[in-house]
C-alpha cells in the first residue's frame, strides 16, 4: 500500500516530468488509485503513514501532510464487490463479515476448527502424510522462513536421494572476478544498502549472494522475467532438471555440493503459465537462466580518494517455496498452509 509521503513524492516527480506547477497534483494527469485497506499497511513505516489516517499537525512531516491532502482529492470511489479467487462459500462469508468488522460467533467457531493444536483439529497431525506433507508455512518472521526453507529442502533431498547444490552468485568488475578487497567492499555496500532499504522493503532487482537448488525442489521466481508468459515475481513451480556448466568439476556423490560454476540453466515446471509447450519438454516446463543486476559502490583508494566501481552480479532469481512471510504470501494460492512462527520441520 502507498504511504502518504510516497504519494506526495510520486505526485511531485510526475509534475516535474510533465513540466507543471507542483501545486497541481500529478501534473494534472488523470489517475486511478487501486488498493485494499484491509491488506497490509505501508511497509516499514509507522501506522500513521497509511492514507486513511487523518493529518496530525504536530507530528506529521510536510510530505505526509501533502500526501494526505492529495488523497482527499480522490472524490470518485468504486467498490469492487465480486471476487473470483475464493470458491469456499463458508470462508467467503467469513471474509465479508470480517471486512466490515461484523464477525459472528459461528465464524469464530469455524476458525477454531482450523487450529492445529488445542481446540481445533483433533488427533495427532502427521506432517509426513497428505495433505500436511505439502503444507506451506506462513510466518511473520523472515528468519523462520529462511530456516524452514533450508530444512525443508534438505529433508526433500534426503527422502528422494537428490543432491543439494549451493550456487554462489558470479560477481565481476570490468569482466573479471572480484579480488578479496572488492568482495569485502561489495559485502559492506550490500549490508549498508539492505539496512537503508528496510524503509522501502527489499529491492526487486537484488539478487542473493547464494541460493540452494535441487531437482524436485519447490521454488518461487523472485523477478519479473517474462510477464506475458506469467513468468513473474511470485510465480511458483518445481525444479525438474538442472544442467550444470560443462566446465563444472565432477560433483561426486556428496549430499550437499557447492558448485564452482553457475549452472547453464534450470528447468522449472510452473504451476501455471501462458507459454506454449516447448519442443522436447513437458507442458509448463520452462528453462530459466541467470539474470544480471548491477551495484554501484564507492571504494577508497590507497591515497584516500574515493572512486566508484560498478559490479555486475549474475544469479538465478529463485528461492525455495516451502515457507513464506505473511507479506510475500499475499495473492498466493495454497492447497494447504500452516501459520506458525517458531518450529522447523523435523528430520527423521
Amino acid at each position: 500500500m502507498l504511504g502518504k509521503e510516497f504519494l506526495a513524492l510520486l505526485s511531485r516527480n510526475i509534475s516535474i516530468a510533465k513540466g507543471m506547477d507542483a501545486d497541481v497534483s500529478f501534473g494534472g494527469i488523470s489517475l486511478i488509485d487501486c488498493g485494499d485497506f484491509h491488506q497490509f499497511p505501508p511497509v516499514a513505516t509507522g501506522p500513521s503513514e497509511a492514507l486513511y489516517y487523518p493529518i496530525d499537525t504536530i507530528r506529521d512531516s510536510i510530505d505526509s501532510k501533502i500526501g494526505r491532502m492529495i488523497y482527499e482529492e480522490f472524490t470518485t470511489v468504486v467498490l469492487l464487490k465480486e471476487q473470483l479467487r475464493v470458491t469456499d462459500t463458508v470462508w467467503l462469508d467469513f471474509l465479508r463479515h470480517l471486512r466490515v468488522g461484523n464477525v459472528q460467533e459461528h465464524h469464530l467457531a469455524m476458525l477454531r476448527t482450523l487450529v492445529v493444536q488445542g481446540r481445533g483439529i483433533q488427533g495427532n497431525i502427521d506432517f509426513e502424510t497428505a495433505p500436511w506433507n505439502e503444507a506451506s508455512l506462513v510466518t511473520p518472521r523472515h528468519a523462520v522462513r529462511t530456516q524452514w526453507n533450508d530444512e525443508a529442502a534438505r529433508k526433500m533431498c534426503k527422502a528422494t536421494g537428490r543432491q543439494l547444490y549451493i550456487c554462489r552468485a558470479h560477481d565481476t568488475y570490468k569482466g573479471r572476478a572480484l579480488n578479496l578487497q572488492e568482495r569485502h567492499n561489495l559485502a559492506a555496500h550490500l549490508s549498508k544498502k539492505s539496512r537503508r532499504n528496510q524503509k522501502h522493503s527489499m529491492q526487486a532487482k537484488d539478487l542473493p549472494d547464494e541460493i540452494e537448488i535441487a531437482i524436485g525442489m519447490q521454488v518461487m521466481v523472485t523477478s519479473n522475467l517474462e510477464t506475458d508468459l506469467d513468468l513473474t515475481n511470485g510465480a511458483r513451480g518445481e525444479i525438474v532438471d538442472i544442467f550444470l556448466d560443462p566446465d563444472e568439476p565432477a560433483v561426486g556423490d556428496e549430499p550437499v555440493v557447492r558448485l564452482e560454476k553457475m549452472p547453464a540453466y534450470i528447468l522449472v515446471k510452473l504451476e501455471r503459465t501462458r507459454a506454449a509447450q516447448l519442443e522436447g519438454l513437458e507442458e509448463r516446463v520452462i528453462p530459466i537462466e541467470p539474470t544480471t543486476t548491477t551495484y554501484h559502490m564507492k571504494v577508497k583508494l590507497p591515497g584516500g580518494q574515493l572512486t566508484q566501481k560498478t559490479v555486475k552480479r549474475q544469479q538465478y532469481p529463485l528461492t525455495a517455496a516451502y515457507a513464506f512471510t505473511d507479506y510475500r504470501s499475499q495473492g498466493q494460492h495454497y492447497h494447504m498452509s500452516s501459520s506458525i512462527s517458531g518450529h522447523r520441520p523435523q528430520e527423521d
